[in-house]
């Protein structure tokens, strides 16, 4: 599946995460008015005196059954503020998912066009002499190459933006940020910035439920205070980076191809393995 079509799936899930806190926030526990009870149950064939839970904001009514109840954590200040997390962990997810399929996706250019301006990492690119063999006997050479790439360039979690200026600089990307700038609109500096707080937020909340290490200030549940506007500015901002890194990557890589192109050998003239030529063997 292509890499974009991937994140936006993937990000899809923090937007609906999102728009449930903001549809089920500030929900209050209350009695419905008589009437109203007695016509929700004639509606759900109860007894007439049967009890109907309901809570409300000024956005939706919630009726529940009287064998179901509603969840207390709901109805208590915070107490959707998971939502907001999951949120957080998922955007960054989505981000990553993206960075490291779009290289998977683009390894064979990149690896065949190591010598045109590719980055150290690519350049330097070592083959142990059983990954050698492994890509001449295999039936599916380009199939066994990507293997090997993500052997070497392993998915990693990202603990700063350095991590996607990596992935930049794999893809043969000069001046990331000054690009995306170009193609959103928005500042570079203000949009590093913005992801910068959300990929250590999402590592905290995987690996510590949210809980600061030091005396931060702490919510009603010793968490970490967090706030939809918050949440809100920095989640949009990993799918404008991602939309404006598509193209920059997708130009990237269709100059890497044209570039390929012009150095192939005339038609009728055998092509030594591209991916083998020039690798040092570890």
């Amino acid at each position: 599946m292509h890499a974009l079509t991937l994140f936006q799936q993937n990000f899809a899930v923090a937007e609906s995460l999102l728009q449930m806190y903001q549809l089920t926030g500030g929900l209050k526990e209350e009695e419905l008015p008589e009437e109203l009870r007695r016509a929700v149950c004639i509606f759900w064939e109860e007894q007439e005196n049967a009890r109907v839970h309901h809570a409300s904001n000024d956005r939706i009514t919630l009726l529940v059954r009287p064998t179901a109840r509603i969840p207390g954590p709901i109805l208590i200040p915070g107490g959707l503020d998971f939502l907001l997390r999951q949120a957080v962990v998922v955007a960054c997810t989505a981000l990553e998912t993206f960075l490291w399929n779009t290289v998977l996706e683009n390894a064979l250019t990149i690896v065949r066009a190591r010598r045109t301006g590719a980055d150290e990492e690519i350049k330097n690119l070592s083959l142990t002499l059983e990954d050698y063999i492994s890509i001449e006997h295999s039936p599916d050479r380009d199939m066994r190459v990507r293997q090997i790439i993500l052997k070497n360039f392993e998915r990693k979690t990202l603990y700063s933006p350095d991590a996607i200026d990596r992935v930049a600089r794999i893809l043969t990307v000069r001046n990331f940020w000054e690009q995306v700038e170009k193609v959103c609109g928005e500042s570079a500096t203000n949009l590093r910035r913005l992801i910068g707080d959300l990929i250590p937020r999402r590592n905290v909340i995987a690996h510590r439920a949210d809980r600061p290490d030091d005396s931060k200030e702490l919510d009603t549940h010793g968490l970490t205070p967090i706030s939809s506007a918050w949440t809100n500015m920095r989640v949009q901002a990993v799918k404008t980076l991602v939309t404006a890194a598509a193209g920059i990557f997708s130009q990237a890589m269709a100059q890497l191809e044209k570039g390929l192109a012009a150095v192939r050998p005339p038609s009728g003239q055998p092509e030594s393995n591209p991916m083998t030529k020039g690798l040092t063997y570890a």
